[in-house]
């Protein structure tokens, strides 16, 4: 009996042996981290912000499909849309959230208050204002990251010197978005202060961008878009009626300057991108994001784009043309 016993014993020992391997090493393989982006809506600013969030991930050594579990989705300027992705990034336990923009971190911040949603945002022009954090430097609520906020006054005073004939500038926000509020408060100080009348046009959806448009251009010297992800949606038809009335289009976004604006003085949308990417590394590792102060855009760039300038019948001093970052011709 004892010898049957024994024999029992060896014949599953190596079966038990296997099992408590392939249990142990189990445990010591760690699950790809999962990180979800919400972007607010699709242009080439927050397109390039999105990339370079991946990109500084990735140099942290996160590969997809091995180490990395990555998810992307647009709200396609929709609030709606963006409560609803909120909604489901929250159930799916992700390790960090990144909200591009200000709708979709707004969409994640009573989560992120009641602890079951970490955030990193992105491209948020007042975190304050907008209700996401609580201080700039302890900004709680599980939550911190990058505005993409720049002094107004030196963009306002490059437009100047750019078109000294400027008297009356035009600008299009949506005023449901906390981010264009915040832009046309600067921007009346500023406008006032370099005897400039700011014309303001309002837009509640992208649809309304192109009669807003046509409307704007023909009354003011020069449209000025700023950090409004309504306005930059439809930001074509702004180029169209723009030039269909020969004024220039000034933006805060240097990757809008390609797709037709004559100047930018901002942040490199891109950088900003991974300055979030390299903030979510700093939560993976451990860091308490409420912990982390909200960071802004370490410089700006001068980006110029020469063929608008001279669709627009502008002339552009060569002096400035000499300190930009980036000239498109």
């Amino acid at each position: 009996m004892k010898k049957n016993t024994i024999k029992k014993i060896c014949t599953l020992l190596p079966c038990i042996m296997f099992v408590l391997k392939s249990n142990i090493y189990a445990s010591e393989v760690k699950k790809p981290i999962r990180i979800l982006i919400s972007q607010s809506a699709s242009h080439p600013a927050l397109d390039t912000t999105t990339k370079g969030v991946i990109d500084a991930i990735k140099d942290a050594g996160y590969v997809e499909g091995e180490n990395l579990d990555l998810r992307i989705e647009s709200a396609q300027a929709n609030s709606a849309l963006a409560a609803q992705i909120a909604s489901k990034f929250v159930q799916m336990n992700a390790d960090v959230v990144v909200a591009i923009a200000t709708v979709s971190a707004q969409s994640l911040a009573k989560a992120a208050n009641e602890g079951k949603v970490k955030v990193a945002f992105s491209t948020v022009t007042d975190p304050l204002g907008a209700h996401i954090v609580n201080t700039l430097d302890v900004p709680g609520n599980n939550t911190s990251g990058i505005s993409n906020f720049v002094d107004l006054a030196p963009q306002v005073m490059l437009f100047q010197r750019i078109q000294p004939t400027l008297k009356k500038l035009g600008i299009i926000y949506n005023p449901g978005e906390v981010n264009g509020v915040k832009i046309i408060k600067e921007l009346e100080k500023v406008c006032e202060s370099l005897n400039l009348i700011l014309i303001k046009q309002t837009v509640t959806r992208t649809g309304d961008v192109p009669q807003a448009a046509a409307k704007l251009a023909a009354t003011v010297d020069a449209i000025f878009i700023s950090n409004d992800n309504t306005a930059l949606s439809g930001f074509q038809s702004i180029i169209k009626a723009a030039r269909d009335a020969q004024k220039p289009v000034y933006v805060s976004d240097t990757d809008e300057v390609s797709q037709g604006a004559i100047a930018a003085l901002g942040p490199n949308q891109y950088e900003v991108g991974k300055q979030t990417g390299r903030m979510v590394i700093r939560a993976i590792n451990g860091e308490d994001l409420g912990m982390i102060p909200v960071e802004f855009p370490a410089n700006t760039e001068l980006h110029l784009n020469l063929d608008a300038a001279r669709k627009a019948g502008i002339d552009i001093p060569q002096e400035i043309i000499n300190s930009a970052t980036k000239i498109i011709n």
